[in-house]
């Protein structure tokens, strides 16, 4: 059988327009690259957060009497939340 030892490849590639050298593709360079990406966006973060001015806080305003209701109106009384002991 000859076509079991056709050993030529069978498609030859063209060369790449654009090669990075070793040291711009290697794993140990991107991290590198990343991290330094990490640690600069970090200290602009912190930077950021401790010289911008916040805008002030808003506070509810809570009623200075308790709410009533209207019997006329057919409103209805809160119930109590304590438990009734029985008398």
């Amino acid at each position: 059988m000859s076509f079991a030892k056709d050993n030529r490849r069978r498609f030859v590639a063209g060369r790449r327009r654009f090669v990075l050298p070793p040291l711009a593709a290697s794993p140990m360079m991107r991290v590198l690259v990343l991290a330094l990406a990490g640690a600069v966006l970090a200290a602009w973060a912190l930077l950021r957060h401790y010289t911008r001015e916040l805008p002030p806080v808003r506070v509810p305003v809570t009623p200075s009497t308790a709410p009533t209701y209207d019997p006329d109106a057919g409103e209805m009384p809160v119930p109590e939340i304590t438990p009734w002991d029985g008398g």
